[in-house]
C-alpha cells in the first residue's frame, strides 16, 4: 500500500490545515492593502479618507512647527498655504497638474512594493520615457494628432519598460539588489539625458539650459481646463486606480501578495519568481514612462534636463503614504501636490521659504519609515 506523507502544519502565507485559503502574509506587503486574501474588502472609503485626513493633520502640524521655529506666524502661514493650493481656479489646476504624475508613478510602483520588490528606479524610468517619446515624435513625419499622440504614448511607455527591464532581470535571475541597481540607473539616465539634449535631441537655437526643440502642436496632450496647464492626462490616474482596484480582487492580485511572504507557495499556485519580479518592474517602468511623456507633451511641451523634478521619488513616497492602496495613493498625491504648490503661495504671502515643503516631506517620510519598522517588528 502506498505511503502518503503526513501533512505539515501551515506556516504564515501557506494554505492553512483543513482550509482552502492562504493565511494573511506579514511584512510591508501584508496589512497594507484594502483586501483580505479572500478578496473581500476590509477597509472602506470612509476609513481611507480618515487615514488621509489624519495624514493632512500631521502635515499641517509639521508645517506649523517649522514655521514657528522660523519665527513666523503659523496660522497665517497655513492660511497662505491653503490659498496657494486651492484659493483660485488656476492654483487648483496647478495642484492637480502636480498630483497627476505623482499618482501615476505611485500607482505604478504599488504592485511591486506589495510583492516585496523595492524598486526606486522611477526617476530614471520617467526620464527614459520622456526622452524616447520625444525622439519618437520628432522622427515621425505625420502631422495628425491621433498619430503623434499614439506615438508619444507608446514611446513613453516603451522607454520606461525598457529601462526597468535590466534591473528586473538582474533581480529575478542574478539576485542583484534592486535598490542598488535602480539607484545607479537613475544617475545614468540623468547624465544620458544631458548628452541627448546637447546632441541628438538638441534644439537648433542654443540656450543657457540645454533642451529639445518645442514639440509639434499636434503632438501635445489637449488641455482639460481652458487657461490652465491641466491636461487630459489626468484621465490616466482614474483608469489606473480603477484597474488596480479590480486587479487586487482577482486571483492574480492575490498570488502577487502571497509571493511577498511565501515564494514557494506562490510558485506552486502558478506565480514563479522571475514572472513576479519582472512583471512588477515592467509595470512600474511603464507607468513612470507614461508620466514622463505627460510631463513633456502635457505640461512643458519640450524635453529639458530636470523633467523628473523629483516626481520619481515623490511617487514612491505617496505610494507608501497611501498604504499601497489605489485610493490612498491618489489622495496622498493630492495632499503632497497641495503642499508643494501651496508652499509657493506661503512664501509670497508670509516670506516663509517654499523649501519648507521639501523639509516637511522628508520628516513625514521619516515618520512613516519608523512606523513601518515598528509594525514589522511587532508582526
Amino acid at each position: 500500500m502506498a505511503q502518503y506523507p503526513r501533512p505539515r502544519p501551515a506556516r504564515s502565507g501557506q494554505l492553512e490545515a483543513g482550509g482552502d485559503r492562504p493565511s494573511r502574509p506579514h511584512g510591508l506587503a501584508a496589512g497594507t492593502g484594502p483586501l483580505s486574501v479572500t478578496g473581500r474588502t476590509t477597509d472602506g472609503v470612509a476609513t481611507e479618507l480618515a487615514r488621509i485626513l489624519l495624514g493632512a493633520a500631521v502635515l499641517a502640524a509639521v508645517v506649523a512647527a517649522l514655521v514657528w521655529l522660523a519665527g513666523a506666524n503659523p496660522l497665517a502661514a497655513l492660511r497662505a498655504l491653503v490659498h496657494g493650493a486651492f484659493g483660485e481656479r488656476y492654483l487648483l489646476a496647478e495642484t492637480l497638474v502636480t498630483a497627476v504624475p505623482l499618482a501615476i508613478v505611485g500607482l505604478g510602483v504599488m504592485p511591486a512594493l506589495r510583492t516585496g520588490v523595492f524598486t526606486i528606479g522611477s526617476q530614471g524610468q520617467l526620464i527614459a520615457g520622456a526622452a524616447l517619446s520625444t525622439a519618437f515624435v520628432f522622427s515621425v513625419p505625420a502631422d495628425e494628432p491621433v498619430v503623434l499622440l499614439t506615438v508619444g504614448f507608446m514611446g513613453g511607455v516603451l522607454g520606461g519598460m525598457l529601462y526597468a527591464l535590466l534591473p528586473g532581470l538582474l533581480r529575478a535571475y542574478v539576485q542583484v539588489n534592486e535598490i542598488l541597481s535602480t539607484l545607479l540607473l537613475n544617475y545614468i539616465a540623468g547624465f544620458a539625458l544631458i548628452w541627448l539634449l546637447k546632441g541628438p535631441l538638441a534644439a537648433a537655437a542654443q540656450t543657457a539650459t540645454p533642451r529639445s526643440a518645442p514639440l509639434p502642436e499636434t503632438s501635445l496632450v489637449p488641455s482639460l481646463l481652458e487657461g490652465t496647464r491641466l491636461h487630459w492626462g489626468a484621465a490616466f490616474v482614474v483608469l489606473l486606480a480603477a484597474g488596480l482596484m479590480v486587479w487586487m480582487r482577482t486571483r492574480s492580485g492575490l498570488l502577487y501578495r502571497v509571493f511577498a511572504s511565501n515564494e514557494g507557495l506562490a510558485a506552486r499556485l502558478g506565480l514563479s519568481r522571475p514572472r513576479a519580479v519582472v512583471t512588477s518592474f515592467l509595470f512600474a517602468g511603464a507607468t513612470a514612462g507614461l508620466a514622463g511623456w505627460l510631463q513633456v507633451a502635457g505640461v512643458a511641451h519640450t524635453l529639458y534636463p530636470s523633467v523628473d523634478g523629483g516626481l520619481g521619488f515623490g511617487g514612491i513616497l505617496v505610494a507608501v503614504l497611501g498604504g499601497l492602496r489605489p485610493l490612498g495613493i491618489v489622495l496622498a498625491s493630492l495632499m503632497f501636490a497641495a503642499l508643494t504648490t501651496g508652499a509657493q503661495g506661503m512664501q509670497m504671502g508670509t516670506s516663509v521659504p517654499a523649501a519648507i515643503a521639501v523639509v516637511t516631506q522628508g520628516l513625514v517620510l521619516l515618520i512613516v519609515a519608523i512606523g513601518l519598522q515598528r509594525k514589522k517588528r511587532t508582526a
